[in-house]
């Protein structure tokens, strides 16, 4: 039989630019001005982890200055996912809320939590777009407007 070794909490960190070839595709660390500039692209860290449907869970982080900064980030994300928190820079609005919604699932009626994930899913991951951090006042705004009074 057998057997291979886990790739849960192993990470990497690398380099990479969004550079581009002529055929349009994007080159990230196979870029040949990485080799030769050290200021050219961002550091970025890679870490798989584990999942409940044995499905690859690859996460991606970018767009760190220096790699110490990166490497930083990826242990950070690493002792997170250790105590069971996610500790993803990059979360999106759509992971928020599910995670909200899963926890409130024991507290509300079933009716109640059925509005509430029709209106998250319908509704506020739309009209806000997926990046926490993409969140802006005047975005807020406009999706107040765009989304209809009951």
């Amino acid at each position: 039989m057998i057997t291979t070794r886990s790739a849960a909490h192993s990470g990497h960190v690398y380099r990479r630019c969004g550079c581009r070839d002529q055929g349009g595709k994007q080159l990230g660390a196979h870029c040949p001005e990485l080799a030769t500039d050290p200021n050219h692209g961002t550091w970025t860290f890679s870490l798989d982890l584990p999942s409940p449907d044995h499905r690859r869970n690859n996460i991606r982080r970018g767009g760190y200055p220096t790699a110490e900064a990166a490497r930083a980030g990826l242990r950070r994300m690493i002792d997170g996912q250790a105590v069971g928190y996610s500790a993803d820079p990059n979360p999106t609005l759509a992971d928020y809320l599910t995670t909200w919604l899963k926890d409130k699932q024991l507290v509300l009626k079933p009716t109640t939590y059925v509005r509430y994930r029709d209106y998250v899913t319908n509704d506020l991951v739309p009209a806000l777009g997926t990046r926490l951090h993409d969140r802006t006042t005047t975005r807020v705004r406009r999706s107040n407007t765009a989304v209809p009074r009951a």
